[in-house]
């Protein structure tokens, strides 16, 4: 692209909020660790996993965020909307469940809302990349699929860790 085709505008309170949820649940995992060592032990594979998986994923999502706010391609209103009910509405819920499963001693239970936030978050990124990104450039398209795969593979083995390593060991 063109250098001078680029906009270049502030990023607006709505860019930042997503920029902030997306950075959150690496931080956020990051703290667990630190606050909660016990906890991981002997998951070690799992905790690489999720990390190395769900950095990769991060920096993807950073990259479409940037591809986004230098105004390679103009993400709408509705679009927004969409993106912000993904991160906060299904995001945030699933993160929660996550941490409380990771700390509980009998995380079983939560396996039936976990998977049922897992399903309606798939239902809305399936949504999102059928609905608006059929037109993104090859490198976006990229992005999105190396952020939607990152997360899955880190989600998968923090699932593995939770509900069939610590619960074949309780």
């Amino acid at each position: 692209m063109r250098e001078e085709a680029v906009r270049r505008r502030p990023v607006s309170a709505v860019q930042a909020t997503t920029l902030g949820l997306l950075l959150a649940p690496g931080a956020l995992f990051a703290g667990l660790l630190v606050a909660l060592p016990e906890r991981w032990a002997g998951a070690a594979a799992h905790v690489v996993v999720i990390g190395v998986a769900g950095g990769i994923a991060t920096a993807a999502g950073a990259a479409d965020w940037w591809w986004h706010a230098t105004g390679r391609r103009v993400v709408g209103p509705r679009e927004r909307r969409v993106e912000l009910i993904a991160l906060a509405g299904g995001g945030l819920p699933l993160f929660a469940l996550m941490v409380v499963a990771s700390v509980v001693e009998r995380p079983l239970p939560l396996l039936a809302p976990v998977l049922a936030v897992v399903a309606v978050i798939a239902a809305l990124v399936l949504h999102d990349e059928r609905r608006w990104h059929a037109r993104c450039a090859p490198l976006e398209t990229l992005f999105h699929r190396v952020l939607v795969t990152g997360q899955a593979v880190a989600w998968l083995a923090w699932a593995h860790w939770c509900f069939v390593e610590r619960a074949a060991g309780a």
